[in-house]
């Protein structure tokens, strides 16, 4: 599926057993490698929740549009939010990853509520992050997990 947001983004998306994905290091022009845009997915049954009642693929680009241009709000509240976590566990990586968000998970359309992984240590430890936007001004973060790999 390739879609093409409001604001001129494309973005390709491919459906493996478990959900859809965009596709990794999409570049912009203006934006470096680090403010990459991340992995943006869904599951796959998650448009059957908005196939009669909106344009599923608008609305995944007017969310795609919005995330990406809220994108260094998100990251500067986030890490605010978890810089504490972070100390505390000793987590290392976080100035050499910088706080890539290698994968935003949509949840819901209609609320915009979303996950991001932070991935620190070199893939050891990510954070999830959940969010609920009120507004475009306004955002929770709903839940921060911390995930051990390996």
């Amino acid at each position: 599926m390739k879609i093409t947001t409001p604001k001129g983004r494309s973005f390709e998306f491919r459906q493996n057993t478990e959900n859809w994905e965009s596709l990794d290091n999409v570049l912009y022009s203006g934006l470096s490698g680090t403010n990459r845009s991340p992995v943006f997915g869904f599951e796959n049954d998650f448009t059957n929740e908005y196939v009669k009642r909106i344009d599923f693929e608008q609305r995944l680009g007017e969310f795609i549009d919005f995330y990406i241009d809220n994108r260094s709000r998100i990251i500067s509240e986030t890490k605010t939010a978890v810089n504490g976590l972070i100390a505390h566990n000793h987590d290392m990586g976080k100035e050499d990853m910088n706080y890539i968000n290698y994968f935003v998970e949509i949840l819901n359309l209609a609320s915009y509520e979303f996950k991001i992984h932070f991935v620190f240590m070199y893939g050891y430890v990510y954070y999830e992050i959940s969010y609920l936007f009120l507004s475009p001004e306004n955002f929770l973060i709903t839940k921060i997990d911390r995930i051990l790999t390996n």
